[in-house]
């Protein structure tokens, strides 16, 4: 079953050489380019001014497209079809030179913003890289990471769940948190400790300039953390013999029984996205932030996987075969099926009815 991903509002299209441009204005989201009807591109807050696609001209020779975006509208921008010169809008502003002054030192500021978050997210990862050194960990250690049990009864001992990091110089207040959650024939149970700087990192991260939640996926200041929690999972379907699809279902099975907690009760703001790092420190969260943390995951352990934001829900898509039954998205051809995050029991390609009609914005992870 396929669902409709579309509620974009037309801004500007044109026609070259009988293929069908569109730039379509997503709002704050940014701009997408669709051609012939298909999403070649989206770009958010820290992309923004550049979309590429291909097209194939009268002879069938493809033919690479792209758009630079130039001004308050859609329509204001420049379209280059292979490095020529295909359509030009770009409004012009006359500069006094009272003005030239204070824009020379416009640009100053404006180039100093990147070097600081750069810089700030260097001496972030330096802060944080100590602590992973359990993605390198024994056998023995990553089998004791993740209790099954046969009997059916949770671990009460957190110290039989060892956490990923180990504390080091420079870290001597940690956020502990344990997880328990069902899967296959048992319970699963899994501690861990969480830097509280890093979590404290989080908290001043200023929402407002964060113009798409894939962001808060793609964003690598906890890739190295994230990708030691992955690591243990996988190491747990190589000692139970688990495919691929068990071991992602075990993943979605942990997220799923995290607690669901609304923004406004959770931190104070009416909205409020969290990294996943936030989300694993609070065991949970509300829609948005368990699918960043679901897509998070299975992005670290190469899983194709988007975001699927309805108006005022999101889940997760995860890549799969045509021979997959349920509900899917299609993007660029490819089939992405739906997983509910905010309570257990939903299996991959089941969706909510009321989520049916909605619209959805699939949101890529590149």
């Amino acid at each position: 079953m396929r669902l409709n991903s579309d509620y974009y509002d037309t801004d500007f299209e044109l026609t070259y050489k009988g293929n069908q441009i569109l730039i379509r204005n997503d709002g704050r989201e940014g701009e997408s380019l669709f051609i012939n009807g298909v999403l070649q591109a989206q770009n958010f807050g820290p992309n923004d001014g550049q979309l590429t696609g291909q097209i194939f001209d009268d002879n069938g020779k493809k033919v690479t497209v792209e758009v630079i975006l130039g001004g308050r509208n859609t329509s204001d921008c420049l379209i280059y079809a292979d490095g020529t010169l295909i359509y030009s809008n770009i409004p012009k502003r006359e500069t006094t030179k009272a003005e030239e002054e204070p824009e020379k030192e416009k640009k100053r500021s404006n180039l100093l913003f990147p070097f600081l978050v750069i810089l700030m997210t260097l001496v972030f990862m330096l802060l944080l890289l100590p602590h992973m050194g359990g993605s390198d960990s024994t056998d023995e250690s990553a089998e004791a990471a993740f209790q099954k049990h046969e009997s059916g009864q949770a671990d009460s001992d957190s110290e039989n769940a060892p956490d990923i990091s180990t504390p080091a110089v420079g870290y001597d207040e940690f956020i502990e948190v344990n997880y328990d959650w069902s899967y296959g024939k048992g319970k699963w149970t899994y501690g861990l400790k969480i830097p509280k700087k890093a979590y404290d990192y989080y908290r001043t991260v200023d929402r407002t300039r964060i113009k798409d939640y894939s962001f808060y996926v793609t964003d690598p200041t906890d890739d190295e953390y994230l990708a030691a929690l992955a690591g243990k999972f996988r190491s747990a379907a190589e000692k139970e013999n688990y495919s691929d699809l068990d071991m992602v279902k075990n993943i979605i099975f942990f997220v799923q029984n995290l607690d669901y907690v609304d923004d406004k009760v959770g931190t104070g703001y009416d909205e409020y996205p969290k990294f996943p790092l936030e989300t694993l420190a609070d065991e949970g969260g509300d829609c948005e932030d368990s699918a960043i943390l679901l897509a998070s995951l299975l992005r670290e352990l190469g899983y194709g996987t988007v975001l699927v934001q309805f108006p005022d829900h999101m889940g997760v898509g995860v890549r799969g075969e045509e021979s997959i039954p349920g509900v899917y998205y299609e993007v660029n051809g490819i089939r992405y099926y739906y997983v509910e995050t905010t309570s257990s029991g939903w299996g991959i390609g089941e969706i909510p009815e009321q989520m049916q009609d909605q619209p959805a914005r699939i949101l890529t992870l590149n």
